[in-house]
């Protein structure tokens, strides 16, 4: 073996490419999101045809050395080829404008021009003549909102023309491993073809993912949770405790002096109620002191009591038959 063929680990280091690929399942989300784009322009901008599929017929494989589009590491790329059609002869000006525009866009022009004006290919010169200019800017804001749809699915990678494999001479064609992607599809009555890098594929299925999670429901909050006390700490709730109170005559009230005391209907072994600001009984409570305070001891309501009690006897019935 010559020594001489074989690289230093400098060499070899700098030669070194990661080895990338991508999963079928992949692959079909770039497809069905290509698809949509398709879908979405053609609605806008072209007539329906019932002798045209609905949906494209997309092929999304690795590169090859015989058909496909090689795009550099930062950058996509886009062919167009076209079939042998002619621009409808009452619109003129949709064929000068196609000429006057870049090469690598001009089939794509004419494409869009034929496709969206065919069927008025039999008006009279005259009419032709006064409709051509809108005709023509028609046709250019299509093909610029193509691009721009495109550009905007690929996330910041940039785009640009290419030629076909087949007509490009000493340039490198793209590893099968690198991670690009060869996309292909009918379009226009012609075949559009997209070189996409791999970093352009990762930002397509980046996005498609960020857009297929659901959406906050109205009760989701962005903000850190805490406990719920402290939730609800400046939120401030008046209650008062209410106890029965005593009933005096006129006479009886003509001869209180200091120091009466005057008995209440409240009995000792009865809760006082505690009601809200809105006078809606919150629970019962029992007289008591803290800290030198008068206070009161939160308990469950006789209602409830009763429940409890009535619930607790179901049990023990039920225990008993068992």
């Amino acid at each position: 073996m010559n020594d001489s063929s074989l690289l230093d680990l400098a060499e070899s280091a700098r030669r070194a490419r990661p080895l990338r690929s991508w999963q079928g399942s992949q692959k079909e989300a770039l497809r069905l999101r290509l698809a949509a784009l398709h879908r979405a322009w053609s609605d806008e901008w072209l007539p329906a045809r019932e002798d045209l599929p609905a949906e494209p017929e997309i092929h999304v494989d690795e590169p090859g050395r015989t058909a496909g589009l090689a795009a550099s590491e930062d950058m996509a790329c886009w062919a167009f080829a076209a079939a042998e059609r002619r621009v409808p002869a009452s619109l003129p000006g949709l064929e000068s404008a196609a000429v006057a525009a870049p090469d690598a866009s001009a089939a794509a022009l004419r494409a869009i021009a034929a496709r969206m004006f065919a069927s008025d290919a039999g008006g009279a010169a005259g009419s032709a003549q006064g409709t051509a200019r809108i005709a023509t800017a028609v046709a250019r804001a299509a093909w610029a909102d193509w691009l721009r749809r495109i550009e905007v699915l690929l996330a910041g990678f940039g785009l640009e023309p290419q030629q076909t494999e087949g007509s490009r001479e000493g340039k490198a064609l793209s590893n099968p491993w690198s991670g690009a992607l060869s996309v292909n599809w009918s379009w226009c009555g012609g075949v559009w073809r997209l070189g996409l890098p791999h970093g352009a594929v990762a930002a397509v299925l980046a996005s498609e993912s960020a857009a297929a999670k659901p959406p906050l429901r109205s009760g989701d909050h962005l903000l850190p949770k805490e406990p719920l006390d402290q939730a609800l700490a400046d939120r401030r709730v008046a209650l008062r405790v209410m106890l029965k109170g005593a009933e005096l005559n006129l006479g009886q009230l003509q001869e209180l002096r200091v120091d009466d005391v005057v008995p209440l209907e409240h009995l000792l072994d009865a809760p006082a109620h505690v009601v809200g600001a809105d006078g809606g009984r919150v629970c019962d409570g029992w007289l008591g002191q803290s800290d030198g305070r008068m206070a009161i001891e939160l308990a469950l309501s006789a209602p409830s009591m009763a429940g409890a009690g009535l619930r607790m006897n179901t049990q023990q019935s039920k225990e008993r038959k068992q």
